[in-house]
């Protein structure tokens, strides 16, 4: 064997071990990962890279618009998704109900306001009448 056989075969045997224990998995997360951003589709629960769970909504090239809560939405990139949700990782169960359906307040009239807790007496003020006159004090 020549002098330096030993080194490039040293150095060849670290290149293969670099691509098989680091670059070849890595690649095949990637790959996984965009097969599961290409599957999305409205309805499912995921999970965000921000740790929050929600529902998608609507799905774009780049974009989904994901359902924190009721009402509640907002526009993330897919690369933001870390996978879908898990229904045993969820400790609440939500019913996702159409915005209609929320309870909404009553509204109250001035009229009615005044009838339940009377007419509000004007107050006064005790510095008004001394408001118009002129200072006469040095600025200085």
């Amino acid at each position: 064997m020549p002098p330096g056989f030993d080194f490039i075969f040293m150095i060849v045997a670290m290149i293969a071990l670099f691509y098989f224990l680091i670059i070849r998995p890595q690649r095949k997360r990637m790959m996984q990962h965009q097969e599961m951003q290409a599957q999305l589709a409205p309805g499912t629960r995921v999970l965000l890279t921000s740790g929050m769970f929600g529902t998608v909504m609507h799905v774009g090239e780049r974009q989904v618009i994901v359902e924190l809560s009721p009402g509640a939405e907002i526009t993330v990139l897919k690369g933001n998704i870390a996978r879908p949700a898990n229904p045993d990782e969820e400790e609440f169960e939500f019913e996702d109900t159409p915005q209609d359906a929320l309870p909404t307040e009553a509204v109250v009239t001035d009229e009615e306001l005044e009838q339940m807790f009377g007419a509000e007496e004007p107050t006064t003020d005790p510095y008004a009448d001394q408001a118009d006159e002129p200072r006469n004090e040095d600025p200085k």
